[in-house]
């Protein structure tokens, strides 16, 4: 069974925000920017940003990012160091698929219609971007 990558999703909200909560989103931004991190890296990290959070605060929203497999942890001496389990792209395009297939499969044609809807009035470097897109995928169905 495939792992499920979103828990939430917020469309209103802004950037990761839409994924993760705000904090979540700014840990998740930092561990993204030095590959790998103890929880003293990433309590002082937020700290530079002008965050006001505890280190127990900080502990306690990683441990909830390696329950939802999102992070990694390993034991480096007396310290967990902590790895994304997928890089900032693999994360936002597997989020943006399973978005997408939970949409298809739960409300089917009018997803397909309003999809259809977003295209029409979209600008035209991104139709054009779209039909580059489509082209590929037709060309690689002719040669399978």
């Amino acid at each position: 069974m495939k792992r499920k990558i979103v828990s939430v999703f917020k469309p209103h909200s802004q950037g990761l925000g839409k994924l993760f909560g705000s904090l979540e989103a700014d840990i998740m931004t930092l561990i993204w920017e030095r590959k790998e991190a103890s929880a003293r890296d990433i309590f002082e990290g937020l700290r530079d940003q002008g965050q006001r959070i505890s280190y127990g605060a900080t502990k306690t929203v990683l441990d909830r990012l390696v329950k939802k497999q999102v992070l990694a942890r390993a034991l480096d001496g007396n310290q967990y160091i902590y790895q994304a389990q997928l890089n900032r792209d693999e994360y936002t395009k597997s989020a943006i698929r399973e978005i997408i297939d939970g949409l298809f499969a739960g409300f089917g044609a009018p997803v397909y219609a309003q999809f259809f809807d977003q295209i029409q009035s979209a600008d035209p470097e991104q139709l054009n971007e779209l039909t580059k897109l489509i082209n590929e995928a037709e060309a690689r169905k002719a040669q399978s």
